[in-house]
């Protein structure tokens, strides 16, 4: 009983700060695709200065691919409801597809499908994006 007594006052206190868990979960798989983004963005930048190992830029993207689809996956999932959740999940899901469409990209670039610096500059976009969700989120 004082375990259901305890989720309650959470749940109530989240609420009255402003932050209920919708947002708090939204803003969750935003800051998980923000680290997908940058991990992207730091594999295509160490294959463009020609640091990196063999296999570690793919390996890098295809981890970045993975988070994104599951920061994507809890995003869907939140229960959003209110309007302002619904509209939030709506611009966490579509910056997240941003983000899978840079790591997409970027993994083009590699097989010189894409070029470099634009896969470069729609990681950066995605990333910032991404950033401002996980920031504001949670607000």
């Amino acid at each position: 009983m004082r375990k259901y007594a305890a989720m309650t006052a959470v749940v109530l206190a989240l609420a009255l700060a402003g932050c209920t868990p919708a947002r708090g979960i939204l803003a969750d798989a935003a800051a998980q695709g923000r680290s997908a983004v940058r991990t992207a963005e730091l594999a295509l930048e160490t294959e463009a200065d020609g640091r990196a190992g063999f296999g570690v830029v793919p390996t890098a993207l295809a981890d970045a691919e993975r988070e994104l689809e599951d920061a994507a996956a809890t995003a869907v999932e939140a229960s959003a409801g209110t309007a302002s959740e619904r509209d939030l999940r709506a611009e966490t899901l579509t910056a997240l597809r941003a983000g899978q469409d840079a790591v997409a990209a970027a993994q083009q670039s590699l097989d010189g499908l894409e070029f470099a610096e634009t896969a470069a500059d729609e990681l950066a976009t995605a990333g910032n994006t991404l950033d401002e969700l996980a920031t504001a989120g949670g607000q």
